[in-house]
């Protein structure tokens, strides 16, 4: 009994903050500040692999900074359109989080795949209807 209590404690005290930065996150979309949401993309370039990075969406727009050095020359497609939103495959699920929200793109250099957690999901879709409509 003691350690059930320990584990949900320990998982309170981990959710805590990422719950925090997210309600910081949409407390600065709201006000038109720019926001950082971390995400996946697969990139038309680099078939097959899913690069780690952030989306930094903000009134004037939508732009990528990488986390890693495989993708750090990379940056958004121009004309980058979004085509639909759906759960990531099985095969997908292996290598990103299976609760994650996959929002597929259209560009003029090809396909393009971000993976965002549900609850920045609106985020992304807004800043790429802003891109979209400059």
């Amino acid at each position: 009994m003691i350690e059930l209590v320990v584990a949900l404690t320990a998982a309170g005290l981990t959710a805590w903050p990422f719950r925090r930065e997210a309600k910081q996150r949409a407390d600065s979309a709201a006000q038109g500040d720019l926001i950082k949401v971390p995400c996946l993309l697969r990139h038309p370039s680099l078939e097959g692999r899913w690069l780690r990075g952030r989306l930094l969406i903000g009134p004037s727009g939508m732009a990528r900074e990488p986390r890693t050095k495989a993708g750090a020359a990379l940056s958004l497609p121009d004309e980058l359109r979004q085509i639909s939103v759906r759960s990531p495959s099985l095969r997908e699920a292996v290598k990103i989080n299976g609760g994650s929200r996959i929002v597929e793109c259209t560009s003029s250099e090809g396909a393009l795949l971000v993976a965002v957690m549900p609850n920045e999901l609106d985020h992304v879709l807004t800043g790429l209807n802003s891109n979209g409509a400059e």
